[in-house]
């Protein structure tokens, strides 16, 4: 598995490398700006203004770097004519917007000002701007068909085309009910009027012989407010159920961390002739002297030590503070310790020091595993930011590439 996972990130880079290598490739192979006889081929009439990079050979010893400039196609005068007729002759199907033709006008028109085609640019004139401005907007609502004309100059290239656009504005069409409210605002527009030197505006109450009635339209929606206030309080309760995951799995971790350096101390102390109470007295006193001094963190395994410590001297007996650490430890490691100080303290054990020394080599090498977890997921987290810095890599390589190809 580990075997697996050191490989995993230079397989990942020397793929995305090839893929990178595979698109460059293909995308020098489709730029045919340049041809081998000294052509660069133009932007349509619609385009616009490139600029090549090139080499140049034959000047020099060594090949000479010039930045050329190349403009998009121009009009001639007898294509710019073509184009203008063209342009003309498909004019009504891009201005229509929601109208149906040109003779039956009745909603704004979305009068062009170029065509992204063929680069044309078109200037509009309204021969009756009051009722159709030169934008195209259906300025009033006519009472019967009238006839409009939009004058529009077409330009390209310095050449230029005038034309004519007849159109016929009509009447708009309405739904009944449309019909029923444009009659009951114009009786409020009339009440309104009326009223100036009123203090209220009284609103009509009968419609075409209906009773009708008035409300203020509630456009805010109030009942998102408790959803969203349950969703937060959700949120926050499982962030804090999270922090208190992490809380503890730290916690076991240090205590992990620490219990080589507990057991290896109670060896060596016992070992010296010193009792198992005295040996945790002073690993106690170590570690709390250690703390006032600015010398010692403070750790998991030292705070449950002092706990524990104060709890046989406020008179709880030896061996259930021993037994009562090693359930607040909650970890296999430190019942085990707290059993065997437990039989000790009952029964007494002539092999305690051999106890601990088999203890402490293997809590160095637990030691040394949970290290090597630990790194394991550190890579693991790293992974996300890796692959994001080389997707930016490939963008700073690949953007240049595809705008030099237009």
């Amino acid at each position: 598995m580990n075997r697996k996972k050191q490989w995993f990130i230079p397989a990942v880079c020397i793929l995305g490398s090839l893929v990178l290598f595979g698109i460059l490739k293909v995308a020098e192979a489709l730029d045919k700006g340049i041809v081998a006889d000294g052509k660069i081929l133009r932007e349509g009439y619609a385009g616009e203004e490139e600029q090549y990079e090139l080499l140049v050979e034959g000047l020099e010893k060594e090949p000479v770097p010039v930045s050329v400039v190349v403009s998009p196609r121009a009009y001639t005068k007898e294509e710019a004519d073509t184009a203008f007729y063209n342009l003309m002759d498909q004019i009504a199907e891009k201005i229509l917007g929601e109208n149906e033709s040109l003779s039956e006008v009745e909603k704004d028109l979305k009068l062009i000002t170029s065509d992204s085609e063929t680069g044309i640019e078109l200037r509009w004139q309204s021969s009756n701007p009051e009722i159709i401005s030169s934008a195209g907007k259906v300025m009033m609502d006519v009472a019967s068909p009238q006839m409009i004309v939009l004058h529009v100059r077409l330009l390209a290239d310095g050449y230029r085309g005038d034309f004519e656009l007849p159109i016929r504005v009509v009447p708009r069409s309405r739904q009944p009910e449309e019909a029923v409210v444009e009659q009951l605002k114009r009786e409020i527009t009339k009440r309104n009027e009326q009223q100036k030197t009123e203090e209220y505006l009284v609103l009509p109450e009968i419609q075409n012989g209906k009773q009708i009635s008035y409300r203020k339209e509630k456009r805010e929606n109030y009942g998102a407010i408790p959803v969203l206030g349950i969703l937060l309080g959700v949120l926050f309760m499982m962030r804090e159920r999270e922090r208190e995951k992490e809380k503890d799995k730290k916690r076991e971790r240090e205590l992990l961390m620490d219990y080589a350096e507990v057991v290896s101390k109670l060896m060596i102390l016992v070992g010296a002739g010193m009792t198992i109470r005295g040996a945790w007295e002073r690993m106690v006193k170590d570690y709390e002297n250690g703390k006032e001094k600015g010398t010692q963190e403070e750790q998991a395994a030292g705070e449950e030590m002092c706990r524990t410590y104060y709890q046989i001297v406020n008179g709880m007996p030896e061996g259930t503070a021993y037994r009562e650490f090693g359930r607040r430890c909650k970890l296999q490691p430190y019942l085990k310790l707290s059993s065997v100080l437990e039989q000790n303290r009952k029964a007494g054990t002539k092999n305690l020091r051999a106890i601990l020394r088999t203890e402490m080599e293997d809590a160095f090498e637990m030691r040394k595993n949970l290290a090597r977890r630990m790194g394991e997921e550190a890579g693991t987290k790293l992974l996300a930011p890796l692959f994001l810095m080389l997707g930016i890599v490939m963008i700073m390589i690949m953007a240049p590439a595809m705008m030099s190809m237009g």
